[in-house]
This record gives C-alpha cells, sequence and structure tokens, in this order.
C-alpha cells in the first residue's frame, strides 16, 4: 500500500510539472497606473522615438502615457480606409480558428490633423499556449516630427513600417481588464473592447504594445494620400486559443497635451466607438500526451486500490 501511495504522488508531481510547461504562468508585472506611466514596446529594435525617458525623467528606450485631458475622440480602428470610415466601428469576429488573420486601418479625425507614431496594444486573454505567436504588418507615413506645436508636417513618405513576429514572451505587461489612457488619475476605467464586462476576471488579459513605426494623417488636411493617410495593420496568429482585442495609440512630439501619449481609441460610451477583437470558440489549450498519459496511469492505480481493499 505505501508503494502505490509513494508511486502516486509521484505521479502527480510530475504531471504538475509537466503541466507547469505549458500553462499560464507569465513573466508580466502590473502598470502601475492608468497614465503619467512609462511603458516598453515589445519589439526588437525598441521605440522608434526614444524622447519621452529623457523628457520626463524616466527609463530609457520607453514611451510615456500622459493624457492629462481628452484624447478619446481623435482616433479610431477601422475595417476601411475609405473616408466614409474613418470614424471607425467596433468590430467582433467570432472563430474557432487557431490560426486567424485580417486587416485593419489606424485613423485620424483629430484637429491637429495627423500623429507622429501609432502604437498597437494587443490583448489577449489566458491561457496563452507556449506555441502561440502572431506576426504584424504595419504600413503607412513616416516624418520627422515637428518641433514646434501647430506646424504641418512636410516630407511624409509612404513606407513599410514594420514586420515582426511576436511570441507568448512578448507579453510584458497584466494580466489586466482595463487598458491604460486618458481618466481620473489613477481610476482604471477604460475597457480593453466594447461591451466587456470589467468587472468579471475570466476577461483579464495580458498586454503586449507593438510600436508601428508609422504615423496617421487626416485626410481632410492631407488629401490624396494611400489609404487616405491611414495607417494599415495586417496581423496573422498561430497557436491561438483565447480572445483577443487590438488597441491603438498615438505619441506625438509637440501637441497642446505635450510630448508623448494622450491619445487612444475609445471603446466605451454610446457614440465614437471603435476597435477590433476576435473572440475564440475553438476548442482549450490541449494538454500536453504526457499529462494525459500520466492521468490514465493515475485512473489505473485508483482501480487497482479499489481492487485489492475487496480482496483483502
Amino acid at each position: 500500500m505505501k508503494k502505490i501511495m509513494f508511486l502516486t504522488a509521484a505521479i502527480l508531481c510530475l504531471s504538475a510539472s509537466t503541466w507547469a510547461a505549458v500553462d499560464n504562468t507569465m513573466n508580466t508585472t502590473q502598470l502601475p497606473s492608468n497614465r503619467h506611466i512609462f511603458f516598453d514596446v515589445s519589439n526588437t529594435n525598441g521605440v522608434q522615438y526614444n524622447y519621452d525617458g529623457a523628457y520626463y525623467g524616466g527609463p530609457d528606450g520607453t514611451y510615456y502615457i500622459k493624457a492629462d485631458g481628452g484624447g478619446l475622440n481623435e482616433l479610431h480602428i477601422t475595417t476601411s480606409s475609405a473616408v466614409a470610415d474613418a470614424y471607425g466601428q467596433v468590430t467582433r469576429v467570432s472563430t474557432a480558428s487557431n490560426s486567424p488573420s485580417g486587416v485593419f486601418y489606424l485613423s485620424n479625425t483629430g484637429g491637429r490633423g495627423y500623429t507622429d507614431d501609432l502604437i498597437l496594444c494587443l490583448a489577449v486573454s489566458g491561457p496563452i499556449s507556449n506555441d502561440f505567436s502572431v506576426s504584424i504588418k504595419s504600413s503607412g507615413y513616416t516624418w520627422t516630427p515637428p518641433t514646434i506645436n501647430g506646424s504641418s508636417v512636410t516630407g511624409y513618405t509612404y513606407t513599410g513600417g514594420m514586420q515582426e513576429t511576436f511570441t507568448k514572451d512578448d507579453f510584458l505587461y497584466g494580466p489586466s481588464n482595463y487598458k491604460p489612457g486618458p481618466g481620473a488619475l489613477g481610476v482604471w476605467s477604460l475597457p480593453l473592447y466594447n461591451g466587456q464586462d470589467t468587472s468579471d476576471a475570466s476577461t483579464a488579459s495580458y498586454l503586449m504594445f507593438i510600436d508601428l513605426y508609422v504615423g496617421n494623417l487626416k485626410d481632410s488636411s492631407y488629401p490624396g494620400l494611400i489609404d487616405h493617410g491611414s495607417a494599415k495593420v495586417e496581423f496573422s496568429f498561430t497557436g491561438l486559443y483565447s480572445d483577443v482585442a487590438f488597441n491603438m495609440y498615438g505619441w506625438g512630439l509637440a501637441t497642446n497635451q505635450g510630448e508623448g501619449i494622450s491619445w487612444t481609441n475609445r471603446t466605451d460610451g454610446t457614440t465614437g466607438l471603435s476597435g477590433y477583437s476576435i473572440d475564440y470558440t475553438g476548442a482549450p489549450v490541449p494538454l500536453p500526451p504526457a499529462l494525459l498519459l500520466f492521468g490514465s496511469g493515475l485512473a489505473g492505480l485508483g482501480i487497482f486500490r479499489r481492487k485489492s481493499r475487496v480482496d483483502v
């Protein structure tokens, strides 16, 4: 009997260690506040504009979310680059596929008429499989950011901004039920996607910030541009077994709100809403074969022990 108990305990320990190799243990940290914070991007080449750390007294190679006022009316996520769709829409895609892909655009309708740089925030709920990956490709316009507030953009050039594949290890923040951005300092209020029940812990997601290395331009201020000045984002997942939400942030050098990030797409309220999310409806993360084998072994031991008691 003692040998059986010892073997059972050993298999339980081994099963636990096998599961630990594929569970949702993540080397992430919580963002300390909704704004007045620095964050790292997951790009191999880091941030495009490495100014905020020195300017605000923070870490090198980070962006600063300032957002002291407003900031929810200028930027939009849209599935069409047409001028008529520049204010965006709420898009929710349901799929059972582990490899969904798609395209959306990041538009600008603000009075300033441009955003110097765009940062994508990818939020994925757990569990995240070890074979998870997402490929992101951006394209749009780049220019030298004006140093005087109110100046127009000149010398803008259309380019492929970035193309990179990110994995589970590139999630640096979370889990969180909210995204950072404008609002009362220290008060989290912006849902990751429209319709989210932020009181439901199961909607918490891990966050990854991706510098797209392009900005966007308002069509009426800069007419005749490719995609009417919007930035284009193409994505492709593999190993996806949970829900996804995309959000966008805008960085500016010389603005009414000052240097840094003060803009994101609106996800809550009654008007001006936009976002792109994926509801995964397929099977959960599969258990590793070793864990299934050990589970069968444990069941066999249970039967053996019950028979032994009867025989005695």
